[in-house]
């Protein structure tokens, strides 16, 4: 098609004012200008519903909506997640590299949801499954305004608003989520700095002081370097490690998708799982097993429908016990903490490794028979929400009483509704700056039984 005349007066007099020919031809098919990528790392959390013992959701897509109405990308494939042990914490969920620009929001979409919580009538534990798709749709106010410097963003799944039991138990679940946004801090181990405590990952590829590292429920394929300052347990560097091992890793994240790693743990050789949750039942006197609401697994065996079902932990004469104490100070306390055979309670949050796959049995969902035979049962760091009253602070130390709602899950559970907390020098204050009575909050860290009483050491202390 010829150009209109105007058109091509135009084109002669711009070239003519430019030097005619002397500029050469006009490109055929002019490149739009670059746009640089930087990388964003997206987490999830979870703001808690006492009453609901674990919630597996199926996240199958996540998008950022920029200024334009455009979309990107940034969940590279579905994952599975129980939400309910990310009570005052996150997990990273994805990492991607987003071109820089202005974002006003992000969609989320899951497929079904399975919901286990507590009867309010009878006290059983049921599990309800939600038909997908769902999707859940989140305003970023202000704007997220992805620069040239790495980001965080943490998504916070508020599950009292998300899921809704009718009083003839149906279970409808409408995701609600918010966003906040903050840099990534490169020397922070803290999961909202963009940092990594405890996770629990599969090793991949290994190449020499490298290797990749796959979490369950989240990033897959993580890339870790380590360095000469690296602290290894279990194994005397990364030409001991092998692909399929269960190990635990303490890293602070790097420009460009990377992570340092500071620690990382042998949990387990190749061939071994990894169950973990909340104890519903401690079986026999002295204890022979445990019944758990699964919140994670790893490894041999375990797959994603395992999440927010039952499984029973087999405890032989020869299982050890210890403490995941990575992140919890457990020192100058004014009880001795201790987890063992006989300090073992319904509500307390364990992890089970075992050299065998997990066992799957009969149907799916809550009914299937997954069992492990733990060669060792760790208490490892759990939630709680509620109300503080009776602080008082002795030096560096402080405690208070967390008095937890009447229908919370692990006060049916364990029959108590009251915790005393411990606040250490090193206890971590998320959106508060310092505690007072009456005010609400989540509490994360270690829960001992004491005789019949209940102490909680925090690791971290979040703004309810």
């Amino acid at each position: 098609m010829k150009p209109l005349p105007l058109l091509a007066a135009m084109a002669a007099a711009l070239l003519s004012a430019c030097g005619g020919s002397d500029s050469g031809p006009a490109p055929a098919n002019p490149q739009p200008l670059s746009v640089s990528n930087t990388t964003v790392q997206v987490n999830l959390g979870d703001a808690p519903a006492d009453r609901l013992l674990a919630v597996n959701m199926n996240v199958s897509s996540l998008a950022l909506t920029n200024a334009a109405g455009g979309t990107v990308s940034v969940l590279g494939a579905a994952r599975s997640v129980e939400v309910m042990q990310l009570m005052g914490t996150v997990t990273p969920l994805a990492l991607a590299d987003v071109p820089q620009g202005s974002y006003t929001g992000a969609t989320m979409t899951f497929g079904q949801a399975s919901v286990t919580h507590l009867d309010a009538g009878t006290g059983q534990i049921v599990q309800r499954t939600a038909p997908g798709p769902m999707t859940a749709r989140i305003a970023f106010d202000p704007p997220l305004a992805v620069g040239a410097a790495p980001m965080v963003l943490n998504l916070d799944m508020h599950m009292a608003s998300s899921v809704a039991i009718d009083a003839s138990g149906n279970v409808s679940v409408t995701p609600t989520l918010t966003a906040t946004a903050r840099p990534m801090l490169a020397g922070s181990r803290h999961p909202e700095d963009g940092g990594m405590q405890g996770l629990i990952a599969t090793v991949g590829a290994v190449q020499g002081g490298a290797f990749t590292a796959s979490m369950a429920q989240g990033l897959g394929a993580a890339s870790m370097t380590t360095h000469a300052g690296t602290h290894y347990s279990g194994l005397a560097g990364t030409h001991m490690m092998a692909g399929n091992m269960l190990v635990s890793v303490d890293a602070v994240p790097q420009p460009g998708g990377a992570w340092r790693v500071d620690h990382v743990q042998s949990r387990m050789a190749a061939g071994g799982s990894m169950a973990g949750g909340l104890i519903t039942e401690v079986v026999g006197s002295p204890p022979t097993g445990l019944t758990v609401v699964m919140h994670e697994g790893a490894g041999n065996g375990m797959v994603g429908g395992d999440l927010a079902g039952i499984a029973t932990i087999g405890l032989g004469g020869g299982t050890q016990f210890a403490i995941d104490a990575d992140s919890v100070d457990l020192t100058g306390l004014p009880f001795s903490p201790q987890f063992d055979r006989t300090h073992l309670s319904r509500g307390q949050a364990v992890r089970a490794w075992s050299s065998a796959p997990i066992g799957h049995h009969g149907g799916g969902g809550m009914a299937a028979g997954r069992t492990v035979d733990a060669a060792r049962v760790e208490l490892k760091p759990q939630g709680l929400r509620g109300t503080v009253s009776g602080y008082a602070s002795n030096g560096a130390q402080s405690s208070f009483t967390l008095t937890l709602p009447a229908d919370a899950a692990f006060a049916r559970l364990a029959g108590a509704t009251t915790v005393t907390v411990y606040q250490q020098a090193g206890t971590q204050l998320r959106g508060l700056s310092s505690l007072t009575n009456g005010s609400t909050v989540q509490v994360r860290g270690l829960l001992f039984r004491d005789g019949n009483a209940f102490r909680l050491v925090a690791s971290r202390i979040v703004a309810a």
